[in-house]
């Protein structure tokens, strides 16, 4: 393991050398600056580990945050502002739409260090979510026209394509019960793999080229055999819910032959899936340990309601691992419950976060973090249905509709599994985003005959 000592160095070297040097290179070549952006897609599949460098990295601590993070997402992201920022070719850049948002909810959780139990920890989550506005920025200046749309769907299929590779490998040669791919946790895995995947079905259903149209189909397939191997039963649900309903509000949109057809293969295709892997998947909601891990979620989220009424701005961000443990009390109504289960108490066992993102937000920002981010999501929302509006009967008004409902349960889902904190996803999430309010603001250019 590198020491800080090295890693700062290399760090520095990254961020204000090689980034600038490499923005210079890609310069006014919308063809490399794409490949850029197809880059930074694929690395939301990386392992942590390879797209990450941690400086003053705290290994035993269970938080959300563990360090001070940087990773090649911010070197390629300052590269693709400064290719843009000295392309004289370019439109007039204007400040993003939705980065003011989403610097409001950093501002508001960054608040919470008044309240921090160790502002430390607090400090890290601020300069990890709010360093990643870069990424925002970037793709938000750097998709100008439907060919980088159609680019970068072209990544999301290659990704999703390779992760499932990684994935059959896991579970058909390794033999691994619940597949978690390059990923820190199979739920992390799933949401990932269906934000990607909805939107990519949607576009298959849409006018699109024949090259693109593999890519969306083949990836939208990826995507679906990464849920199954993940056998998460809430990411089974909710991915299955969010194929029926982006069919159904692709046929609203729009009626077409090739819509009707694609469905009915669909349909066939999915029924044979899930009569392959019927035993497996009962098998799954049928496990043993899954009451306990119901009740779980309940008393930690009563411990995090605890934690939201203690102080007026919460226990601090990325506070929680350290509140929900002695010597503090919040974590005495789990303690409780394992001991009428009939189970013994193991004081130097370190407890976790809560699952629910809501809850963790509540509980550690208060309701001022928590609103702030509440009002980024429903914005997300609205960007993707005036996209689809601004952009109707066309590929990209297509993508706005599998983005929409792809966040829509994402959020829903996120009562439930917090993985829109964890890097890669957090990092896939605001790369959709970035589009999702380009497109709201018609500024991407269509292509001039959409074959």
């Amino acid at each position: 393991m590198l020491s800080d000592w090295i890693k700062g160095p290399i760090i520095l070297i990254g961020y204000l050398v090689f980034a600038p040097l490499l923005g210079a290179m890609i310069g006014s070549r919308p063809v490399v600056r794409r490949w850029i952006l197809g880059l930074m897609v694929f690395i939301t599949s990386w392992h942590i580990n390879k797209m990450t460098l941690m400086l003053g990295s705290i290994d035993w601590y269970r938080g959300q945050v563990r360090g001070f993070e940087f990773s090649w997402m911010d070197i390629l992201s300052i590269a693709l502002v400064v290719s843009l920022r000295s392309d004289r070719t370019r439109p007039a850049l204007g400040w993003p739409t939705g980065a003011g948002l989403y610097l409001l909810y950093c501002a508001m959780s960054a608040l919470s260090i008044v309240h921090a139990l160790n502002p430390l920890y607090a400090t890290m989550a601020t300069f990890k979510y709010t360093k990643a506005t870069l990424v925002f920025v970037a793709v938000y200046w750097a998709v100008r026209e439907e060919e980088d749309l159609r680019f970068i769907l072209r990544a999301m299929g290659f990704t999703l394509l390779v992760q499932s590779l990684v994935a059959l490998q896991m579970k058909y040669v390794q033999h691994i019960y619940q597949v978690r791919g390059w990923f820190e946790h199979q739920n992390a895995m799933a949401m990932w793999a269906y934000l990607l995947g909805l939107p990519l079905l949607a576009c298959a259903m849409a006018r699109i080229a024949k090259v693109d149209a593999r890519w969306c189909v083949a990836g939208f397939g990826a995507s679906a055999i990464l849920v199954q191997a993940a056998l998460s039963r809430a990411s089974l649900l909710f991915f299955a819910g969010g194929v029926v309903v982006t069919i159904l509000f692709s046929l609203v949109e729009k009626i077409t032959a090739r819509r009707i057809i694609f469905t009915a293969a669909l349909g066939f295709v999915g029924f044979l899936g899930v009569l392959a892997s019927l035993h497996t998947l009962m098998t799954r909601f049928h496990d043993d340990g899954n009451q306990a891990s119901s009740e779980t979620r309940v008393v930690m989220n009563l411990a995090a309601h605890d934690m939201l009424h203690s102080t007026f701005w919460g226990v601090g961000w990325n506070n929680f691992a350290l509140a929900i443990n002695a010597p503090y009390p919040y974590g005495d109504v789990i303690d409780d419950w394992e001991r009428d289960r009939g189970h013994k108490v193991d004081d130097t066992y370190a407890k976790g976060v809560v699952e629910s993102h809501y809850w963790l937000l509540l509980a550690e920002t208060g309701y001022f973090g928590a609103g702030a981010y509440f009002l980024l999501i429903g914005a997300s929302l609205w960007w993707c249905l005036r996209g689809v509006f601004r952009y109707r009967h066309t590929l990209l008004g297509a993508f706005c509709i599998g983005l929409g409902i792809a966040l829509a349960i994402t959020y829903l889902h996120s009562n439930f599994e917090r993985t829109l904190t964890q890097t890669k996803n957090l990092y896939a999430w605001l790369i959709l985003l970035a589009i999702a309010a380009k497109l709201s603001r018609g500024k991407v250019q269509l292509r001039a005959r959409t074959p």
